[in-house]
């Protein structure tokens, strides 16, 4: 956790805006419906073991990420809780699975058989099914052969079924629910012959827009971090903000060019403010007219004082250009607020968790 000082740029975390999502979500499962926080990829660049934690305590019944090495970490970094990897592993991660202690995601004899061999004692297993999103899962036909196979092994318990659909809101809905019922009939045929099967297979989307198919267990991540990838109203809290002070202001003579290239030329006399971020951190590679611009057209913007500073000229490797028209008072040292993909924030960028 980085201590609070003067920085030319940073990334603000509030961890007390991701409890209040755990808790809007909550209050939207049914009774019973256990809930999954989704940390993988860093916790979608939040930070997995603060985010972890703070998920853990605020409620949440496990931890899910992608990989096994993701598993270790938390691990490594004091996360005591239940994590489940949500991918399988390749069979030669087997002894490494084992080691974190988290419950793994099966799709095949081979990654059965491996982590059979790896473990001294039993360790809880996920079967995921192929729904048609072709990443990996076991062809649903298969479900319960295979269960009945994995029955026999003495140290591969397995606790639970899921898929992941390839479900994108408002484009094929239809589709989906098709899918979830046929998951809902396999999986729920799959938990009478194995009793204590949790079945799962909603994302935040399908929770928000398929409310009636929780199943046993929601995995929830764009939720949990403010981003509501549906249509459906649910208030949330956005903890991310990506910050950088101006370092220079010049003012710019109509008709100038500025920018790499010489590609933006000044539509009127501008003062434009050099910030110390670029696509090195993340920052989009194109945040105006891939051409000359004439001050139309602006993709991107900062936030000054409340007020929109739009990019100007091309993104450097570690600068920005923006217009502070808007806010005329714009000092060295004034802070801007900048949009960035969360995932593709670099890790070299201090986090302040607030």
């Amino acid at each position: 956790m980085v201590k609070q000082s003067y920085r030319l740029k940073w990334i603000e975390i509030d961890l007390s805006a991701i409890a209040a999502n755990i808790d809007r979500v909550r209050k939207a499962l049914q009774p019973g419906t256990r809930f999954m926080a989704v940390v993988k990829a860093d916790a979608y660049g939040h930070g997995a073991v603060e985010v972890g934690a703070r998920a853990l305590a605020s409620g949440a019944d496990c931890l899910g990420v992608l990989t096994v090495e993701e598993a270790l970490y938390l691990r490594e970094h004091g996360i005591a809780g239940k994590i489940v990897v949500l991918a399988p592993p390749s069979p030669v991660e087997a002894a490494a699975a084992v080691r974190s202690r988290a419950e793994i995601t099966i799709d095949s004899e081979a990654l059965a058989n491996a982590l059979n061999r790896a473990a001294k004692s039993p360790i809880l297993v996920h079967l995921d099914l192929d729904f048609g999103l072709g990443r990996w899962g076991l062809a649903p036909a298969r479900a319960i052969s295979f269960l009945e196979t994995l029955a026999r092994r003495k140290k591969l318990v397995c606790s639970g079924i899921s898929a992941h659909l390839d479900y994108l809101p408002g484009k094929n809905a239809v589709e989906a629910e098709e899918k979830l019922d046929r998951f809902d009939r396999l999986a729920g045929a799959a938990a009478k012959r194995f009793p204590g099967l949790i079945r799962h297979c909603a994302n935040s989307s399908i929770l928000l827009d398929f409310p009636h198919r929780q199943f046993d267990m929601v995995r929830v991540g764009n939720l949990l971090y403010g981003v509501n990838p549906t249509t459906r109203p649910i208030p949330l809290k956005n903890p991310f903000a990506f910050k950088a002070r101006v370092s220079s202001i010049r003012t710019v003579r109509k008709g100038e060019p500025i920018g790499y290239a010489s590609e933006y030329l000044a539509p009127r006399a501008m003062r434009v403010a050099s910030l110390p971020v670029g696509y090195s951190d993340g920052l989009t590679m194109e945040p105006a007219e891939r051409f000359i611009g004439f001050g139309r057209g602006f993709h991107y913007w900062g936030m000054l004082g409340g007020k929109r500073v739009p990019f100007v000229g091309r993104c450097g490797i570690a600068h920005v250009l923006v217009d502070v028209a808007a806010a005329p008072r714009a000092k060295i040292g004034d802070v801007v607020t900048l949009p960035i993909r969360r995932t593709a924030a670099s890790p070299r960028l201090p986090r302040l968790y607030i």
